[in-house]
């Protein structure tokens, strides 16, 4: 099922497409390593084998949603609708497509479909990721009080 969001003036058009396939998996897979690459690298350091080994592991085309602009893959969106929440599990897109107000549309989907269903809508994301953690923000996400330095755990309640 594809979705169309336009929001005024800031966000360019988009789609979502339900993930599937090898093809998607690679997409994934590099969009990945481009947008995460320099963060992995400074925390954990990065090992092509081990990336693509967690990757394999890790990939759920069921809960993933592939952002397509202009017909073009620009991102990618896994979300998984928990019992009680909405849990944001990723968010990318490619470089250029950022600042484009696509990420923001995106996330305001995933609190309009928390706010129908009445849960919270939550996310991680790395502390060193200052870009990410503003925009979540600005869109009135609460940080959870860190338990580590490297993730900090961020929501926005729709619970009734």
């Amino acid at each position: 099922m594809e979705t169309v969001t336009k929001l005024p003036a800031l966000a360019t058009p988009f789609t979502l497409r339900q993930a599937a396939g090898e093809s998607d998996s690679t997409f994934l897979y590099e969009l990945k390593k481009q947008v995460l690459r320099g963060y992995v690298e400074k925390i954990w350091g990065w090992d092509e084998a081990v990336q693509l080994q967690y990757h394999a592991a890790n990939y759920h085309p069921e809960l993933t949603s592939i952002i397509m602009v202009n017909g073009n893959n620009a991102g990618t969106v896994e979300i998984d609708n928990r019992e009680q929440e909405l849990f944001i599990c990723s968010l990318y897109l490619l470089p250029q497509y950022q600042n484009q107000g696509i990420g923001s549309a995106v996330i305001t989907q995933c609190m309009e479909q928390a706010k129908q269903q009445g849960k919270r809508l939550s996310l991680e994301v790395l502390l060193s990721n200052t870009r990410a953690r503003e925009l979540y923000l600005r869109l009135g996400f609460t940080a959870m009080p860190q338990d580590n330095d490297i993730k900090i755990f961020m929501y926005k309640d729709f619970a009734s």
